[in-house]
């Protein structure tokens, strides 16, 4: 799939095929997210594929819905590791970035996927939910979960706001 259709065609999938994505299709989505930019060049990510439905509904107790997860065949919680930074504002932003590439990298290969939001300063309880149900220690966060498998729904093509609201010229 050419890049630029592949940004414009993707969608958020809610609805999977009981059908298994193979290990190697798992890895080359990894490998995209792995390939994303990161300050200084940190690459502080660490993805955790979540496929037993026991930890599924773990993470859909920590988050207090999201249902729909427990039919994907898998999940990626897309963490990072305060360790392996000295500059710690970077790190959200760095692991967005490869989850960014994942979820193109998924669609691009014939994949749905669904980000939901994990990191929640307003909420604190689910985040520690959430690290409770992947044992996580003390140096992983959580930014976000990914559900992902083969789609089995056609989601209606979204209505973008217009680009004179978003793009300025220099100033605002």
């Amino acid at each position: 799939m050419e890049a630029l259709e592949c940004i414009y065609s993707r969608r958020s999938i809610r609805k999977y095929k009981s059908k298994a994505i193979p290990a190697g299709i798992v890895k080359k989505i990894i490998a995209a997210g792995m390939s994303a930019p990161s300050a200084y060049n940190y690459q502080p990510w660490i993805f955790i594929i979540v496929k037993s439905q026991k930890t599924k509904q773990a993470l859909i107790d920590a988050k207090g819905g999201s249902g729909f997860i427990l039919k994907a065949p898998i999940v990626i919680a897309c963490c990072y590791d305060e360790s392996k930074t000295k500059d710690k504002w970077h790190n959200i932003e760095n692991t967005s970035l490869a989850v960014e590439n994942i979820l193109l990298a998924a669609h691009a290969l014939g994949l749905g996927a669904c980000y939901l939001g994990a990191f929640d300063p307003e909420h604190p309880k689910v985040e520690k939910s959430i690290n409770e149900a992947l044992q996580l220690p003390k140096n992983l966060r959580i930014v976000c979960l990914i559900s992902m498998g083969y789609p089995d729904e056609t989601p209606k093509k979204k209505i973008m706001r217009k680009m004179n609201e978003v793009l300025k010229f220099e100033y605002y």
